[in-house]
């Protein structure tokens, strides 16, 4: 997994794509070789745009045998490895951790879209399992395709466990809890009318509250 580097301010101006330039390398199996990379402080072309300016802050972070990458934001995990599951692991974590809404019916829908993205790259994890040639189906590699698997189950099954059936309570039962805590007197007439003004704020309300409560017990949930 890459390492990323905070730099506070950039010495020069950093472009979109950047120029194809020549250079001797000075070490290594290919010293004295004449060698090209894209130098994205040298625009491409007039085209070409600035992505940071020079003293704006950036983050960059480099594979091995690839060109640097740049953001302006701190990379998340899903940027920050070359591994095709880790890459989709972790994109799905992140989605669970950015999201936010106050509907039932559409965290219900989400929980759905995440639940199909576990299930298919278990089912991928799987495959590359089976497709194992059989003297192998007990080598390291093996064992953490089936580690990976079995932790993927485990977390489809928690999803699955998770009550998604919010349950609005009715007008009478709103009315009495807005009562409660605005100390309404239900003794005097017209209580209800007053009641009646806010139903709909509470109604909203405590369905945020279930879907909060519900985020943060999917959010707990680990694939790993």
């Amino acid at each position: 997994m890459a390492r990323a580097n905070f730099v506070k301010k950039a010495q020069k101006d950093i472009f979109n794509y950047g120029k194809r330039v020549e250079y001797v390398s000075a070490k290594g199996k290919r010293e004295g070789q004449t060698l090209s990379k894209t130098d994205r402080t040298i625009p491409r072309d007039d085209t070409d745009t600035i992505f940071i300016s020079k003293g704006e802050s950036y983050y960059w972070w480099q594979f091995q045998k690839s060109p640097k990458q740049y953001s302006k934001t701190r990379p998340k995990a899903s940027q920050l490895t070359q591994s095709a599951y880790y890459s989709t692991l972790y994109g799905i974590t992140e989605q669970i951790e950015d999201f936010s809404c106050d509907s039932a019916d559409e965290l219900s829908e989400f929980v759905e879209t995440i639940k199909t993205e576990l299930e298919e790259l278990r089912d991928t994890t799987q495959e590359s399992f089976d497709n194992m040639p059989e003297n192998l189906q007990y080598s390291p590699t093996a064992e953490l395709l089936q580690e990976r698997v079995d932790s993927l189950e485990s977390g489809i099954s928690e999803i699955e466990s998770m009550d998604l059936d919010y349950e609005e309570k009715d007008e009478e039962e709103l009315k009495q809890i807005i009562a409660d805590e605005q100390s309404l007197n239900t003794e005097v007439d017209g209580w209800e009318d007053d009641a009646e003004n806010f139903i709909e704020e509470k109604r909203e309300e405590l369905e945020s509250e279930w879907v909060q409560e519900k985020l943060e017990e999917l959010q707990a949930i680990s694939f790993e």
